[in-house]
């Protein structure tokens, strides 16, 4: 199978993912609203994004493995690859008794960290628990990253689909049973137990010498050595990334009140899946640009770059302009009008969503080629200025606030440093890969103003509508970027990919 092929199969499993998660999420929300209160809802959002700090404790194993996989698997070494697979159960066995010591400070301090009433604090200790002991499966993620550095995430994308049905189906029947945030936190930990332990027997089956090996007291490999010389810059990059994006919730729970949660996270839902949905392109394409590197195949890495920041340009702007522009009749058909945090929240988290999804891109060619202690300095200025603009201005405007802060820190830092950097590592030009970005975002400006303008111009529609207006839209301006803004050379290229997929020759 062609890398072309595979990154078409892991990005429409991607696909696949977000469209079922979404429509479920359009369900399951409003029930579990009911069925939990708004406090203990918010109570839970916030608690999981605290619970997602502890996987800072692995220390950046896993952000170190990927490269070192995908090197293995670009040069066809197997038994390289087995043998790095194995040094990561390993160090992923050792660091996580450190993540089950946080868990156990996590669990005596989360009532300062989620303020909940008092009726609620033993459901939510209780929750962290549970979550703590879910940390259990932390030593099989290494199965995860051989699938996804062997270019076949589509498999990964399948499982979590089954996953996330799992899990959705277990929280609801949990809190229509009074299980309250522990009953949420244990559909999550249920859903891990089915995802890893389907993913570990498959692949034992396929490796079955990683499963002779993991076993072995020797420890001192080459595959050893590189993974812990390379983790310590990723665990920075973890620590930062996830205090740049993931804390939102975190920062209005503590300064605004668990409450305050669920309207941020309703307003900014679609906004966030769009986003999550184009940065997968990114995720089914690393492996192939990571194996063209590999090979010494660095022209042609430099053109795909350039290819791929084009392509999630254009389509971020054709997903997320309607979505901004029609938000507010989304959360009311969701929730209800009284959850819509403002259109100021909508438009942010927009800008925030399509910048973010540009620059992680770049960044996924450091990570993915192990040259992440690169991207350090500027990512530690940009989330010092995220957290301090975050808090300060969570307290001035309120929910708003995060979301300034990260689109702030994004624009400041990353946005030219990273362009310039490529420059200098990969010899990738500034020029072509701003331009890449920028003709999108030019022609995506009157899109923009006509989708708010008609979302905007007369009253709510219903969900046969909602969908029909905004479909329309994306498909009108994807039209246009295929039509006009792309070189018919580069139209060349995408047609024959096609026909190279289904087989259709020339």
């Amino acid at each position: 199978m062609t890398r072309t092929k595979r990154a078409v199969f892991t990005y429409s499993t991607s696909l696949l993912f977000t469209a079922v998660t979404m429509i479920v999420g359009l369900v399951a929300v409003p029930l579990l609203l009911r069925w939990l209160g708004t406090e203990r809802y918010g109570a839970f959002r916030a608690t999981a994004d605290w619970c997602g700090y502890l996987s800072l404790l692995e220390l950046g194993i896993g952000g170190a493995l990927l490269p070192l996989l995908a090197k293995a698997a670009g040069q066809n070494d197997k038994t390289t690859l087995q043998q790095t697979v194995v040094a990561g159960i390993r160090a992923y066995a050792r660091v996580t008794a450190f993540m089950v010591l946080g868990g156990l400070v996590l669990i005596v301090s989360i009532r300062n960290l989620v303020p909940v009433s008092e009726g609620n604090v033993f459901d939510l200790r209780l929750a962290v628990f549970v979550a703590v002991l879910g940390l259990a499966l932390t030593p099989l993620l290494p199965f995860q990253h051989l699938l996804q550095a062997l270019q076949k995430g589509y498999r990964v994308n399948l499982l979590l689909l089954l996953q996330s049905l799992l899990i959705t189906s277990s929280a609801l029947l949990l809190a229509y049973s009074g299980w309250g945030i522990t009953g949420q936190m244990m559909a999550v930990v249920l859903g891990g137990v089915f995802f890893f332990g389907t993913l570990t027997v498959t692949e034992l089956r396929r490796y079955p010498l990683i499963r002779k090996a993991a076993f072995d007291k020797a420890t001192s490999t080459t595959e050893w050595h590189q993974l812990w010389d390379l983790n310590r810059p990723t665990v920075v990059r973890q620590l930062c990334g996830r205090v740049s994006v993931m804390s939102d919730r975190i920062i209005v729970a503590a300064l605004l009140g668990p409450a305050m949660v669920v309207p941020l996270f309703v307003t900014q839902r679609l906004a966030e899946f769009a986003r999550s949905q184009v940065q997968s392109i990114g995720s089914a394409t690393w492996a192939g640009l990571a194996e063209l590197h590999a090979t010494g195949e660095h022209e042609a890495f430099n053109e795909r770059l350039l290819e791929l920041t084009s392509l999630v340009a254009g389509l971020s702007m054709g997903i997320l302009v309607p979505i901004v522009a029609y938000n507010r009749h989304f959360v009311g058909l969701w929730v209800g009008a009284e959850h819509y945090a403002g259109d100021l929240v909508t438009v942010v988290a927009g800008c925030g969503a399509f910048l973010l999804t540009i620059t992680t891109i770049w960044d996924w060619v450091f990570d993915g080629t192990g040259r992440v202690a690169r991207l350090l300095p500027v990512t530690i200025v940009s989330t010092t200025i995220n957290l301090g603009l975050s808090l300060m201005l969570t307290l001035r405007f309120g929910v708003v606030g995060p979301l300034l802060g990260t689109l702030c820190a994004v624009a400041i830092t990353n946005l030219w440093y990273v362009p310039v950097l490529l420059r200098r590592v990969f010899h990738v030009s500034p020029r072509r890969l701003v331009q890449s970005a920028a003709v999108p975002m030019a022609w995506g400006v009157p899109y923009a103003a006509l989708a708010w303008w008609l979302g905007h111009s007369r009253p709510a529609v219903g969900w046969g509508g909602l969908a029909l207006e905004m479909t329309s839209l994306a498909a009108s301006y994807c039209l246009v970027w295929w039509l006009v803004m792309l070189k018919a050379a580069d139209r060349d290229i995408h047609l024959a990919r096609i026909r190279g997929l289904f087989g259709l020759g020339n």
